[in-house]
């Protein structure tokens, strides 16, 4: 979604929804006021996210696509293996990867790279070609990300101060390491990514940098290839700067103010960023103890943690941004750092170009802007959302309630969503994505 061009649509009409399939058209006359009348189900996957993601020439995905608490269950076949995402963000996110691959395969299949890992000191001596799998096989798959993102199980750590807090800080400083967490998903804790002694990190963002890529990606073919790159290259002496292939831009950088973002996490060491973005916090007004559980909670890895900072940044020393930090440091999962992450996106881009916001606020997982008015727009960045029991009680949050509510909806939502949360008096507008 890029901010110079982003403005808010009205949402698609009722008939031309029903028109496509996506739901059945008969309901009983009642099922309007009943809450769980609409299951999730498999939609094309033009209905979930931008066709360009769909397909291309180094991926297809898979038809139909399921939708799981809002969200679509992208499964990506690739010569690279299959990877099962959770989320239009993070499938943005896979394919835009698919060419680094390419490009790293190339260049670690030449004898010089071969030479130069198995003389780096890192002990990454197999060659990284070996990261490429059997087609059949899933070599990614992220469990359901956000949990019931309009109901309100399950998204963050139950435990936030044991988890992310100062006496996690305490264990680490007194050489014990704490136990590595899991998010409610099963995916694996990424590692911290801040010791950096050597510059070993250094030559893990030049090749990122390279290859227009996250140096942090939580891609396990990506980071395998280029873990052994930055070996190859810091301890073996393996050039960096050779000639690539054309990788194309990376689509998961969407929104305007990644710029820095991206420049920042290419050219700073982590342990720079943390530092940066700590001050940044600490100037919006974030208590300490806040500010230090988001930067140990690992999930938030320094590219997350730096566009985070960024989207706040844009809102500025706003009533309530204590609460979106304390959110973020307690969040577990990547998806779930992503949901919250494009969802704050969208509030920024409202608050810049459509109507400033004085305030604030969380509802679990989603933020609400609070208008000088009274207003509320709330920000979700959900792919396809239907009526459920989940939205039925979202729709009559307390905290959300106002003589006028905005719903930012950066996907769809199903013909009989939209019908019951207009009649719960949300005006429904679609966050175009780019």
């Amino acid at each position: 979604m890029k901010t110079s061009h982003n403005r808010y649509r009205s949402a698609p009409r009722l008939a031309c929804l029903i028109a496509t399939g996506i739901l059945v058209a008969a309901q009983p006359a009642n099922a309007q006021s009943n809450a769980g009348v609409e299951p999730e189900s498999a939609l094309p996957g033009t209905e979930v996210a931008r066709a360009p993601l769909l397909t291309g020439p180094l991926h297809k995905v898979a038809e139909p696509v399921k939708v799981e608490d809002y969200l679509g269950r992208f499964v990506i076949e690739s010569r690279f293996g299959k990877f099962s995402v959770h989320g239009a963000n993070l499938l943005a996110t896979r394919v835009s990867e698919l060419p680094a691959i390419e490009e790293l395969q190339k260049v670690q299949s030449d004898s010089a790279f071969t030479e130069a890992l198995s003389k780096s000191a890192s002990g990454l001596a197999t060659f990284a070609g070996s990261a490429v799998t059997d087609p059949g096989k899933t070599v990614e798959n992220i469990g359901k990300g956000v949990g019931t993102v309009l109901g309100r199980l399950g998204y963050m750590a139950k435990s936030g101060a044991d988890s992310v807090g100062d006496s996690a800080s305490d264990l680490t400083a007194s050489g014990s390491k704490p136990k590595p967490r899991a998010a409610p998903t099963g995916e694996p804790e990424p590692p911290s990514f801040t010791g950096d002694p050597f510059g070993y990190n250094m030559a893990r963002r030049e090749w990122a940098k390279k290859l227009n890529i996250d140096p942090y990606s939580s891609n396990p073919v990506l980071r395998k290839l280029l873990d052994d790159a930055s070996s190859a290259s810091f301890a073996g002496n393996f050039a960096i700067t050779l000639t690539l292939g054309a990788v194309v831009w990376p689509v998961q950088y969407a929104y305007s103010f990644d710029d820095t973002v991206r420049q920042s996490v290419w050219n700073k060491p982590a342990i720079d960023l943390a530092k940066e973005n700590e001050e940044k916090l600490l100037a919006l007004g974030v208590n300490g103890r806040t500010v230090r559980d988001l930067l140990r909670n690992t999930w938030f890895t320094p590219t997350l943690q730096t566009a985070l900072v960024a989207r706040l940044a844009v809102l500025g020393k706003i009533e309530g941004i204590e609460s979106v930090v304390a959110t973020a440091a307690a969040t577990l999962g990547e998806t779930r750092a992503r949901f919250l992450l494009e969802s704050l996106a969208i509030l920024a881009t409202h608050h810049e170009k459509e109507g400033r916001l004085v305030g604030i606020r969380m509802s679990d997982l989603v933020p609400a802007g609070v208008t000088a008015s009274g207003a509320v727009v709330v920000a979700l960045a959900i792919d396809y959302g239907v009526w459920d029991a989940g939205a039925a009680e979202f729709a009559q949050r307390k905290e959300l309630a106002a003589a006028s509510r905005t719903l930012l909806v950066a996907g769809n939502l199903s013909p009989l969503a939209k019908q019951e949360f207009e009649k719960a008096g949300w005006t429904i507008k679609t966050a175009v994505r780019a």
